[in-house]
């Protein structure tokens, strides 16, 4: 292929090749037209490892248990200062993340820009979420584990579409004594991670690394996280960040850029108190938590907040009478909230990665989820641009809304081959409402 992989003809091509997807679930030998071979391929087994086009939309997570145990044991753990040194330090400059994952595509480590690494976790690239072609599929370091080989994948030739705004290049990492795949470095970013430059740098530090275990001249203990400057942005001197947004496990920001996984009580007394930010009495918040239905008492479960926060992030606590945080915390709902009060579309988009926490049955929380996805429903049908709006289509809550695929096809140019995609939503679904 002579065209550059995110030049807008190849680019036009990968998304025409979108809208045969269905087409070749029932036609499994159908060609996808100027597709590269190894991401057509790719694209054929992620359709029969995700049932379908409109598949798994969420990586698969380990626990932070897991998560632990996995570093402490892995050969990345040791190399750790020489990755840092060769690729997320020059990725902190050009606005890249470096992540880290093991031979099954769980990362390990994912690292660089602050900005990036935030805007890359509203679609789960995390430490802890599983990447591999099973879990994800067509991306670089699913397609490099799975090939063995190094590899690009530049925006739509990524399998979902809410990877389309990146690009990533992965190259596979293996054990110098038996040549058996242990792991996989990922660079992701804008177009700058399949620059011709990209593989090169990927290869050179892959190299050191298994250099490095060939001399066995590493100490064993594993480095520290590296630290990282608090992003820019609205939360911008606020200390602790929680996500309960989309389909992963709440997680509260710890120091060095770390996470910690929340129960999804904690999450929600945490989400209602930022919610509700002057405070709650305790039999308002009570009556938000739990309802009618008896169960444990809030002052218990206050108890174990405290008692986890005061391990997690002692930075932050919890008053009483009435019940508010002290220590400066944000949660993305209260974010995306703001974003969309300031007209933000794209940020509130961005911060929001789903509903709020949405296993939660709470009374309280399930108002909270409502309302954020009317919200945010509403401003994108109203003010979002196309690029806003085929972010959001993407989405699995927008998956059978009519009214989102109808004003995509209104706002995309007549010759964008985007249309042949939202002709088939639209097309589907006025079928399945007849």
């Amino acid at each position: 292929m002579t065209l550059p992989l995110s030049g807008p003809t190849y680019q036009q091509a990968v998304e025409r090749a979108h809208g045969e997807l269905a087409a070749l679930t029932r036609f499994p030998g159908r060609g996808l037209g100027q597709l590269r071979g190894e991401v057509a391929d790719s694209w054929r087994r992620s359709l029969v490892n995700l049932g379908g086009p409109a598949g798994r939309r969420e990586p698969r997570m380990v626990s932070d248990d897991d998560l632990r145990d996995v570093r402490q044991g892995h050969r990345l753990s040791p190399v750790l200062p020489i990755i840092r040194r060769l690729l997320v330090d020059p990725a902190l400059d050009a606005g890249l993340i470096v992540a880290l994952g093991n031979a099954e595509g769980q990362l390990l480590w994912v690292e660089g820009d602050p900005v990036a690494r935030r805007r890359a976790e509203t679609m789960g690239f995390v430490p802890g979420a599983d990447w591999s072609e099973a879990s994800m599929g067509t991306s670089a370091p699913g397609v490099a584990l799975y090939s063995g080989r190094p590899v690009q994948v530049s925006r739509a030739e990524h399998f979902h579409p809410v990877v389309h705004p990146w690009s990533c290049s992965a190259v596979p990492l293996r054990d110098p004594a038996d040549g058996r795949i242990v792991g996989v470095i990922d660079l992701t970013g804008g177009d700058e991670a399949v620059s011709p430059l990209a593989l090169p740098l990927l290869s050179a530090a892959a190299e050191a690394v298994q250099s490095a275990w060939r001399d066995h001249a590493l100490p064993a203990p594993v480095a520290p996280p590296l630290a990282m400057p608090s992003p820019p942005g609205p939360d911008a001197g606020r200390e602790v960040l929680v996500r309960v947004t989309g389909g992963l496990p709440p997680r509260v920001s710890g120091p060095h850029g770390t996470w910690c996984e929340a129960s999804g009580k904690h999450a929600e007394i945490l989400t209602l108190l930022d919610w509700h930010g002057p405070g709650l009495g305790g039999a308002e918040l009570e009556d938000l938590l739990y309802g009618h239905h008896a169960g444990t008492t809030l002052r218990a479960e206050m108890h174990r907040l405290r008692r986890f926060l005061a391990v997690s992030v002692p930075s932050l606590s919890i008053r009483s009478r009435p019940y508010r945080l002290d220590g400066g915390l944000v949660t993305d709902a209260v974010l995306a909230r703001d974003a969309l009060r300031r007209g933000e579309v794209g940020a509130a988009l961005s911060q929001a990665a789903g509903p709020v926490l949405p296993r939660s049955v709470s009374p309280g929380i399930t108002e909270i989820r409502r309302q954020l996805e009317a919200d945010l429903r509403e401003s994108v049908l109203e003010n979002a641009g196309i690029e806003d709006l085929w972010s959001y289509a993407g989405r699995p809550e927008a998956a059978g809304d009519l009214d989102v695929w109808m004003t995509a096809l209104q706002l995309l140019p007549a010759d964008s081959p985007r249309r042949s995609l939202a002709v088939s939503a639209v097309e589907r679904l006025q079928a399945e409402g007849a």
